[in-house]
């Protein structure tokens, strides 16, 4: 007898059939859509610029800055902004000193719905008035029976809380004073109609001369540096009169022709060892270590030690600790971190304006900072610069690659330089100038 399969079939079936009830064993329900809010409407901040000729100008509010190009008549804030959003635009960095001033007006507020045009920036000249605060248009040694007030060879200067401008006479070996009314004497060294002595040995060969905040100068010359105390006491606080290269403490260091020197805010030295290519830090006790420079002659920036440089000049420290170099047609910048880059320069001695590296230099020598970070550079082929903190150079007198030069008072361009060198900036911002081969110190002022 067959057995039957029937049941099992009927019963497959009544499965599938309550399945299909249900709508299957895979389908899932749609869940239903949220709808995506639109974003809210954002709003630009910006304005109109009236009177602006230089670059260098940065506007900012909050993090959100904006590089303002020459000559620009109106601007716009990269960052849109929603509504009741505050925002407070301010000036971050003026042009460069001795160009233009720049001012602005209804600079805060808060976003409504719409955008923001009615923030005014309204820029206004600054000119550079040159004179001649001491000395002759011709270098002259002062054992000819002349007055004090001529120098030969001014180079690296310096001043101190009084305004008293110190100038290393380097042909005349001494260390020359000049008040701010321009009255010259002798601080250290030989004076008029003294025959030379060994003193010479030292002061004769004076490149550059930097002040502490108590009252010590320091100079470099000679392989070597100086400390001289307000009470004209000199000693060698580092190096020896033989070239060489050598970290160490006091006379066991070695330098080969530094020509820049300057302080920090702490008592440290900064010295541009120009022949050894390096660029060497010195501690109130005396301790020399090198802080940036490979030694091989270039230009290649990155980690201190593996970055080069040609022939390092000029040498300045700003309050943050970062330290600026002229060399070779160029600025560097040697950070606290210890990176090495070029601030400003083409490498061309063209002696164009501009921003950074689309700047140009002809051959730059002395360098100096004030208390906003702006730099100030002495150009031997006759001008002098100012670079803006965010790296825009611009030309503040004299005339580039002039002919014949002699020394010449007057505003801007109408002013020339002989072989300007040292250069030094008062509190107020004045700069005085070491005027080499014309033998003058001269002072620039803003007006």
């Amino acid at each position: 007898m067959q057995k039957s399969n029937s049941p099992r079939v009927i019963l497959s079936g009544i499965v599938f059939s309550a399945l299909a009830a249900c709508g299957g064993g895979d389908s899932t329900t749609p869940t239903p859509s949220v709808p995506v809010a639109p974003p809210a409407p954002t709003y630009t901040v910006g304005g109109a610029i009236t009177g602006l000729k230089s670059g260098g100008m940065i506007l900012a509010s909050g993090v959100d800055k904006l590089s303002v190009a020459p000559a620009a008549t109106s601007f716009v804030l990269p960052t849109a902004l929603t509504a009741g959003t505050a925002y407070n635009v301010v000036i971050a960095d003026q042009p460069p000193r001795f160009t233009q001033v720049c001012a602005l007006a209804n600079g805060s507020g808060t976003i409504g719905n719409a955008n923001v045009t009615n923030i005014g920036v309204s820029c206004s000249d600054q000119v550079a008035v040159v004179s001649t605060l001491a000395g002759t248009n011709n270098p002259t040694k002062l054992p000819t029976g002349l007055p004090e007030p001529v120098f030969d060879h001014p180079q690296g200067l310096t001043l101190d809380d009084a305004g008293n401008v110190f100038v290393a006479d380097q042909n005349n070996a001494r260390i020359a004073m000049v008040t701010p009314a321009g009255v010259v004497t002798t601080f250290v060294g030989r004076t008029p109609g003294e025959a030379p002595s060994d003193a010479d040995l030292v002061l004769g060969k004076i490149e550059d001369i930097t002040r502490d905040k108590d009252g010590n100068f320091y100079a470099v010359g000679q392989h070597m540096v100086f400390k001289i105390t307000r009470a004209g006491v000199i000693t060698t606080l580092a190096g020896a009169p033989s070239i060489g290269y050598a970290d160490g403490t006091g006379t066991q260091a070695r330098f080969n022709t530094p020509l820049g020197i300057k302080v920090d805010d702490v008592g440290n030295l900064y010295v541009a060892d120009t022949l050894n290519l390096r660029i060497r830090k010195i501690t109130p006790a005396g301790v020399v270590t090198t802080i940036a420079g490979s030694g091989v002659r270039g230009s290649v920036d990155g980690a201190a030690l593996q970055a080069s440089f040609a022939n390092p000049i000029g040498i300045a420290v700003d309050h943050a600790g970062n330290v600026f170099v002229s060399e070779s047609n160029l600025i560097r910048k040697l950070t606290p971190a210890g990176t090495v880059s070029t601030f400003a320069g083409s490498g061309s001695d063209v002696g164009e304006d501009g921003q950074g590296l689309k700047a140009s230099f002809n051959h730059p020598y002395g360098l100096a900072i004030d208390a906003a970070s702006n730099l100030y550079v002495a150009e031997q082929g006759g001008t002098v610069r100012t670079i803006s903190p965010s790296g825009y150079v611009a030309t503040v007198a004299g005339k580039n690659r002039v002919a014949g030069r002699v020394d010449t008072d007057g505003v801007g361009s109408v002013a020339t330089f002989s072989t300007p060198h040292g250069i030094a900036v008062d509190a107020a911002g004045n700069l005085y100038i070491g005027d080499r081969m014309g033998g003058r110190v001269r002072k620039i002022v803003q007006r």
